[in-house]
Formats: C-alpha cells, structure tokens, sequence
C-alpha cells in the first residue's frame, strides 16, 4: 500500500513539477520576446519620417554607437534585402549572417519574426526580425539577439529545486505513510492471526474486540465478527442435524435388530415370522422416508432442485388437497373442510408439484397433532397481490416458546411421541418450498386451541407477463 501510494505521489509531484517548469520557461520566454519587440520598435520608430538613403544610415549610427542593452551577448544589427550585414554592435563578430532556420541563405522578410540559435558550448540566443518599411517599401530588417544565459539560470535553478523539494516530500510522505499505515494495519495483523487459530471447535473463541470509529478495519473487524458468528451457528447446525439424523435412523435400526433376533431365537410359527417381517418393513418404510426427505433438503441447499415453474391454478390446487385430506381424515374421525373464493380464480407462478407436496404436508401435519373429532380447515383467499393459503386445526396446538423452531429439522415438541411425530423434516420441507418461491410463511398457535399456518405467494393476474424460468 505505501509503495502504490508513494509511486502515485511521485507521478503527481512529477507531472506537477514539469508543467510548472514548462510554464516558467514559457514565462521567461514569452518576457525576453516583450523586451525584443519593445527594443526593435523603438529602433524604427526613431527613424519613422526620413528618406530611405538617410534612415539606413541613421540607424546604423545609432548601432555602431552602441546602443545600450541589457544582458550579456546581445547584438544589434542591420541587414539588407539580401542579408547583408550593414552594420552592427559588433561589425567583425559574424554572428548576424543569416537566421536559425537557413542563416546566410534565405533574405529577410518584411513581417516580425522570432528565433531561437542553438550555440553548442554556450547559452542560445533569442532574437528578432523587425521590418524596416518606408511607406509601403521594404528596405531590410532590424535584428536584435539576446543570450538565453540568464533565463537558463533561472531554470536550472529552478529545476534543483524541483528536485530537492520533490525528494524530500516523497521521503517525508514514505515515513508518514508508513507510520500512518502500520497503525492502519495493526487491526488486520490481529485479524490475519486469529485466522490463522481458526478450527472448527474453536469459533465462539477467536472473536476480535470491535472500535468504535468507522473506519475500515473497523468496519472489517465487524464483518470478520459476523462471519464467526454465522460460521458458528451453521457448525452448530451442522452438528445438530448430524445428531439428529443419527438418532432417527438408530432408533428403527434399534427396532430391526431386536425384532430380527427375537425371531431367529425364538420364534417358530410362520405367522410369528410374517408379523416380524411386516414390523420390519414399517421400520425400512420409514427410514427411507426420513432418507428421502434428507436427500431432498440436501440437494435443495445444494442448488440441484431447480423449480420448474408454469401458472398454477390455486383453486385446482387446493381441491385436490382437500380431496386428499378428507380421505386420510376418515380414517382418525376428523373432519376436513375447504374454504375457496366464490368466483375469483387465484394464480400463481410456481412448481405445481413441489406446490401441491407443501400443502399435502401442511395438511398431513394438521391431521396428525389432532385428536379424533376434531377438525381441520383448508383455506385461500387474497390480501392485495399475494395468495394466501391457510391451514388450520384444532389440534393440541404448541407453546409460544416453540414457534420460532419448528422449522428447524428434526425438532419435535413433544419427544416422547415419536411414531406419531415422524422425523421432524416435513415443516422444513414446507419452509424451503415456500422460499423458493419467493413467498413466506407464518404460524399462529395457542396451547390446546390448534394451530394456523398460512403461506404468501405472489399472486398472478390475466395481464401480467409470466416468467417461466426456472
């Protein structure tokens, strides 16, 4: 991080520095041309009026004189309409015989004209062409060169300092950035290390104090913290379903064994050996229904259950539950009722299938924790854009205590009724169902007064586009 920071610095401080040289130079550049072009203009000026035999004449006294400049190396001179040298602040010097671009060739023109003479050894020289006119006449030019020497001082001096001022903030920036971020990092070495402590026993261990500001390690320290928390509970979980599961297939396991031994031991009638057979084959049944029901949550986690979803007709759906539930009702004395709109037809984007195992488990489970007599209701109706599926007995109902788990996997209320409670996976079922169709579900349930469940879903209308992607 310093060495990206220091690196970004210096490109800034560079690019800085060079357009600032550049402007200086620009600057100093752009005054010595205001200086020539005030000095050549004051020359002709002092000519302006006379005749073309005297004003040549005159001005070259004026330049053999030696006129006064300032700066070293200057030069005044007057050429022809050839380029002849007339005369000059130093008539044997040879300096004036032509310009930068083709000295001694090109003649002069009747325009202004600035130039720069590269001297290998010594400082350039900036000059100027300034026409002579008398009238509409050209007569020659007036040329005046200056060294560059002192305005080449001033630049190497200033690009010293560039350099010196450049370096010493890169150094300084180094030692503070390197300070600043040392602090900046001591929160993410602490959180590197208890990384590395990490184990799956360990979790509610390695948890780090959280700051108070709203920085970004601060900010990742919370993070990291929640992680913990998250990968705790799910290992929790993990553990529990683990434990869980083990229980629910020892005990059939268990009732197989002792069963089959009694029988190889003892028994001697084939009808003693048909009823063990028989015990045993419900013992398989419902292993492989707790399997199956493993395997479903599993591959649902897992993502390889995609739904496949098409308009369900909910009125349809909910008769056929309803037929279902009548007749497994029949056979414990509980009366099963259904409860549809009188004439609006409620649709769904959904898995029909998965749909319909929703609500044959909620039905299944209302009949199952209610005694003989009783009653259970199949209802659907409509609040704004969701359907509404509700369920609800007169069962032995559950505890306030209860509701916010019974959709935990393998949680029974009561752990004493196992055969009539089965394995504890169907409201899990429910719940992942109703999930993945971007629905949710609620319970309402009061002690020895029966239970309600009621499941959302988006509803459909006639007009509505359909997705029917998985």
């Amino acid at each position: 991080m310093t060495l990206e920071f220091i690196l970004a610095l210096a490109l800034a401080l560079g690019a800085c520095g060079i357009l600032w040289f550049q402007g200086t130079a620009a600057g100093l550049r752009a005054e010595t041309d205001e200086r020539l072009l005030s000095l050549t203009q004051s020359l002709a000026g002092s000519t302006r009026g006379q005749q073309s035999a005297t004003l040549l004449a005159d001005l070259c006294t004026q330049v053999e004189t030696g006129l006064p400049l300032v700066g070293e190396d200057s030069r005044i001179a007057v050429l022809d309409l050839r380029g002849a040298c007339l005369c000059a602040s130093s008539p044997t010097d040879g300096e004036f015989s032509g310009t930068l671009e083709d000295p001694g060739e090109n003649p002069p023109e009747a325009e202004v004209r600035f130039f720069t003479r590269i001297r290998p050894g010594a400082a350039d020289l900036r000059g100027i062409d300034y026409p002579l006119l008398e009238g509409s006449a050209f007569l020659g030019v007036i040329r005046v060169t200056v060294s560059q020497a002192p305005t080449e001082r001033i630049l190497a001096r200033l690009k010293t300092r560039l350099m010196v001022t450049g370096g010493l903030a890169l150094v300084l920036m180094t030692a503070l950035s390197l300070l600043i971020n040392r602090r900046r990092m001591e929160p993410l070495t602490a959180l590197a290390e208890k990384m590395d402590q990490i184990t799956a026993e360990n979790l509610a261990e390695q948890r780090l104090p959280e700051r108070e500001d709203r920085s970004e390690p601060g900010e990742l320290v919370r993070s990291y913290n929640a992680l913990l928390t998250r990968l705790d509970a799910a290992m929790r979980r993990a553990r529990q379903f683990s434990a869980d599961a083990a229980h629910e297939l020892r005990t059939p396991l268990t009732v197989l064994r002792g069963e089959t031994e009694v029988a190889l031991r003892w028994t001697r009638d084939p009808e003693e050996f048909r009823s063990t057979l028989e015990s045993n084959l419900e013992e398989i049944d419902r292993m492989g229904r707790i399997i199956e029901d493993l395997l479903l949550l599993a591959k649902s986690e897992a993502g390889e259950l995609p739904m496949e979803k098409s308009q369900v007709n909910l009125n349809d759906l909910l008769r056929d539950l309803y037929q279902q539930g009548k007749v497994l009702g029949e056979n414990k004395g509980i009366a099963v009722t259904l409860d549809l709109p009188e004439t609006e037809v409620v649709q769904v984007m959904g898995d029909e299938l998965r749909l319909h195992q929703m609500g044959l488990n909620l039905v299944t489970n209302g009949i199952k924790y209610t005694p003989t007599g009783g009653s259970v209701r199949l209802k659907l109706e409509c609040e704004g854009d969701q359907a509404v599926i509700a369920v609800s007995d007169t069962g032995h109902g559950m505890a306030p205590e209860h509701l916010s788990r019974i959709f935990d996997r393998f949680y029974r209320i009561d752990k004493n009724r196992e055969q009539e409670s089965g394995a504890g996976l169907g409201l899990s079922i429910v719940k992942w169902i109703v999930d993945a169709h971007e629905g949710r579900i609620t319970v309402t349930s009061q002690p020895n007064e029966g239970s309600e469940f009621k499941v959302f879903l988006p509803r459909i209308f006639p007009d509505q586009p359909r997705d029917t992607a998985s």
